[in-house]
């Protein structure tokens, strides 16, 4: 009896040559290195249609004096329409008086600079006379908010905002501030008292 041994098959074993992963990574390199430039062409073309102007980072009151930290810079499309101030020109605008109310995220223009009339409408100017400890030590400027206290009673106060200041003697210091037209004569009463005190209050 012949018995045949059958020669054992030999096993295909597929291989991908090595040329054909480095050749697939040089592929996927370049794509990633094109969406680069590409990425890259767009961000700068967008902020090349961008300008950087001069907005409001808190609320400014119509006649205050704006100040440093009351803007920031922001980034305007070129073709909004809107004819806001370069963030090169803040010097322009710190020191100026708010011709109204500027609010934060709001941009600056030219239409918001200017001398707004003090007092404006509903309100009164009062001069208030007081003397050494009735009010802070440092000089109040203008665009403080304050709020005349009744040292008698006490109580929140009348509020109000600076709008100069003057010494009249070696203890008596005059501080003229913007109140509601309806608060005025009840603060000229205790100013004429000498039982005002006035307390600077924080910015907004």
């Amino acid at each position: 009896m012949t018995t045949e041994t059958s020669a054992p098959r030999s096993s295909t074993v597929s291989r991908t040559p090595h040329g054909v992963h480095r050749r697939r990574s040089q592929i996927v390199a370049a794509g990633l290195a094109a969406f680069g430039v590409l990425a890259s062409f767009f961000v700068i073309s967008s902020l090349a249609d961008r300008e950087q102007v001069v907005a409001v980072a808190r609320t400014v009151s119509v006649g205050s004096v704006i100040r440093v930290e009351d803007v920031t810079p922001a980034q305007l499309p070129r073709d909004s329409g809107l004819a806001g101030l370069a963030w090169s020109e803040v010097g322009r605008v710190v020191g100026q008086t708010a011709a109204t109310t500027l609010l934060p995220g709001q941009i600056v223009v030219p239409q918001s600079l200017g001398a707004a009339p003090v007092p404006g409408p509903g309100q009164a100017v009062v001069g208030i006379a007081v003397s050494a400890g009735l009010a802070p030590s440092t000089a109040l400027g203008r665009g403080d908010r304050v709020a005349i206290i009744d040292t008698t009673t006490g109580g929140s106060g009348t509020l109000g905002e600076v709008l100069a200041e003057a010494t009249s003697g070696a203890q008596i210091r005059t501080i003229d501030i913007v109140v509601d037209a309806a608060d005025a004569a009840g603060v000229a009463a205790l100013s004429r008292s000498g039982q005002a005190a006035v307390v600077l209050l924080e910015d907004r």
